[in-house]
């Protein structure tokens, strides 16, 4: 990335690093997160400013005009992103549902709030599911029959007063 700085004096800044981006899987591409890794950074400064003999002038060039180039105008900028990235949802809600901001953030901590005290019902059977499909595969892989299995209900034709002794009443 290269930048060019008018203030405080003429400066072409060059700036080497990797950007990774990761998307969420929506028809809108929205960035998920991102990180950006800086390598190296250069300031560099004309050939006729350094030649200058003003002492003042030499003391704002030994000075960085950025942080490991990045200027700071952008820095604070990423900061204000990471403050109100959080603030999304409950500016979007604002916005869907007229609600005032202190409703807004009482609605979205209790629908978090349910979500963790009662996980979706979806999720129980789907495990149960797998773990019979499991079990019936691996008794499939032998040649022989399976073997009953002790917790299988006795089925529809059975009748307690069929199993009861008449000495027992």
């Amino acid at each position: 990335m290269v930048t060019h700085h008018g203030k405080p004096m003429l400066t072409k800044v060059c700036t080497e690093g990797r950007l990774i981006l990761e998307f969420t899987f929506d028809d809108l591409m929205r960035i998920k997160s991102w990180h950006f890794a800086v390598r190296q950074h250069r300031e560099l400064v004309p050939r006729t400013i350094v030649g200058m003999q003003d002492p003042s002038m030499l003391e704002q060039l030994t000075k960085n005009i950025t942080r490991q180039g990045i200027t700071n105008s952008t820095l604070n900028y990423l900061r204000l992103c990471v403050i109100l990235e959080p603030m999304q949802e409950l500016m979007s809600r604002h916005k869907a549902y007229a609600l005032s901001p202190r409703d807004c953030l009482k609605t979205a901590l209790f629908q978090k709030w349910q979500r963790m005290v009662a996980p979706p019902e979806s999720q129980r059977p789907a495990n149960k599911r797998r773990k019979r499909k499991g079990s019936q595969s691996g008794g499939a892989a032998n040649s022989a029959p399976p073997a009953p299995s002790k917790k299988r209900s006795p089925g529809p034709n059975f009748s307690l007063a069929s199993q009861v002794s008449p000495v027992l009443c």
